[in-house]
């Protein structure tokens, strides 16, 4: 595939590496050494998760409803607090109450120390009732 943020060697790589081939056979094959593999394998992985992170803020950027979440809130109170922002953007909510706090304990788990919030951020909703954590 053409124009993407990884080079033609990082693509090679990755395709082997995804058909179970490891980093020594992957350098026998394309007559390099294991390092460069493995070199090659990390930088693709950190432009696939730039890649991701850029397509990540832009869709916090687009979203319509953005719920602020204080340090010191109880994480088993954003749900209401979602629920109440979409209703008043007449967005449906792609999520139940228990999915919402799983979610966010999953992608904000460094900011909440059991219920509560240590470090403020944000949960967009875009407008196909998807949550966005940042």
């Amino acid at each position: 595939m053409e124009d993407t943020f990884l080079t033609e060697a990082q693509q090679r790589v990755l395709e082997l590496r995804l058909r179970g081939l490891t980093q020594a056979e992957i350098a026998r094959r394309l007559n390099t050494s294991r390092a460069n593999v493995s070199i090659l394998e990390r930088r693709a992985k950190e432009n696939i998760a730039r890649a991701e992170r850029t397509l990540k803020l832009f869709e916090r950027l687009k979203a319509p409803v953005i719920v602020t979440v204080n340090q010191g809130d109880d994480i088993l109170q954003l749900p209401k607090r979602i629920f109440e922002a979409a209703d008043a953007a007449k967005i449906r909510v792609s999520f139940g109450t228990a999915e919402i706090i799983a979610r966010v304990k999953q992608e904000a788990g460094d900011k909440i120390h059991g219920r509560s919030v240590t470090k403020a951020f944000e949960v967009a909703l875009a407008s196909n009732g998807e949550l966005i954590i940042s």
